[in-house]
């Protein structure tokens, strides 16, 4: 037998795991996951960064499990100490207590009792909310081979919506960073010539305010926002630069490509003598996360569903607002099912998650590995 779920819950959530300082927590994980019998392997990151992968069992299709360990960091004026779990009433404050630390404790509490034999596999990732370098390491690794699915125990709801473990998140909005660099014309500035790159840089940005996003029939509206916009020269004289960076979510069939040639034809009008523009992705070290919606008529999704149905008699289904970790298992071809208590404060203060909520995902988890 593990320990207590709360008990557990507190001692994760004491462990500062600010990205990209996870190492402290992995290696408590690890032995954690090695106490209920698995075998562990350090998928290594960076070097003082890994992942954790655990097997245990050799019957059936393993059923996987992912959660991340990482989380923000201290944002806002806290009530208590981020990092000592504070109980109140239904309520269980703590930094990651929500954003997922409750998630983990979840399927390390739910593997306690289960059949040795019963191949289950396991998944605990860094970076997540960074860039996700480790779910794409674990994407490009064979370990999910012979998964037919990936099950998370992220935070998944949008919006008001906090029905916790009777609800699934089949799918989520993709996310990329393009650049809009402007070049005008310099000159000297107690003069009205020159084209000046940063006047024509807020038209643009005015103008992408105004732009009408895509709808979906399930996924969240698509949705952009200017992030940065950066012109600056020295002495008196007309910006001949300007850089916009646009944070952009995507919604399906929306692609990378389809997104940049849509940003170029919105910014057509702006190209006008002496003035160039130059429309890009913003490079980054791992790829960008494209949107996903898993089949409700999969089997390993109807799988998990009748696993909460048999709790709840109702499955509730929801679409996520902002990329995860999730976006990564579903661009290598896996279903992802993303299951998470109710909870809410993440990426601010005060975060907390409902203890009430917490120890029925145990139990969901529990039935879906039988």
């Amino acid at each position: 037998m593990g320990k207590d779920p709360v008990a557990l819950l507190s001692k994760l959530v004491s462990i500062d795991s600010i990205y990209p300082h996870e190492r402290k927590l992995a290696v408590f994980l690890e032995k954690e996951l090695k106490k209920r019998r698995f075998r562990v392997t350090r998928q290594r990151i960076s070097p003082d960064r890994f992942n954790l992968l655990a097997v245990r069992g050799d019957r059936g299709k393993p059923v996987m499990f992912y959660g991340h360990m990482d989380t923000v960091p201290v944002y806002g004026k806290w009530k208590t100490d981020p990092f000592a779990l504070c109980e109140k009433g239904d309520m269980l404050v703590g930094l990651g207590a929500w954003d997922m630390k409750c998630g983990i404790a979840a399927i390390l509490s739910a593997v306690d009792d289960a059949d040795d034999n019963r191949r289950i596999k396991i998944v605990f990732g860094v970076d997540e909310e960074n860039i996700s370098e480790g779910a794409h390491a674990v994407a490009k690794s064979r370990f999910l081979d012979d998964a037919d699915g990936v099950i998370v125990t992220e935070a998944g709801n949008s919006g008001n919506i906090a029905l916790g473990p009777r609800m699934v998140t089949l799918g989520r909005r993709g996310r990329a960073v393009y650049l809009i660099e402007v070049s005008g014309q310099s000159a000297h500035g107690a003069t009205n010539k020159g084209i000046n790159a940063a006047l024509v840089a807020a038209g643009i940005v005015q103008s992408l305010e105004k732009q009408k996003m895509r709808s979906h029939k399930h996924l969240p509206k698509a949705n952009q926002f200017v992030r940065k916009i950066h012109s600056e020269v020295e002495g008196l004289t007309i910006p001949d630069k300007a850089i916009i960076e646009l944070d952009r979510h995507l919604v399906l069939p929306e692609t990378f490509e389809s997104v940049l040639v849509e940003l170029n034809e919105s910014v057509d009008a702006f190209r006008t003598e002496g003035v160039h523009i130059h429309v890009s992705l913003k490079k980054r070290k791992t790829p960008y996360l494209l949107p996903y919606i898993s089949d409700r008529n999969d089997p390993f999704v109807r799988t998990v569903c009748e696993a909460i149905k048999a709790r709840y008699k109702k499955v509730a289904f929801n679409y996520g607002l902002s990329v995860a970790d999730e976006n990564v298992f579903a661009a290598a071809g896996l279903p992802v099912v993303t299951i998470g208590p109710v909870g809410g404060s993440d990426h601010s203060a005060d975060e907390w998650v409902s203890k009430k909520s917490y120890l029925e995902l145990i139990e969901v988890l529990k039935t879906i590995v039988r």
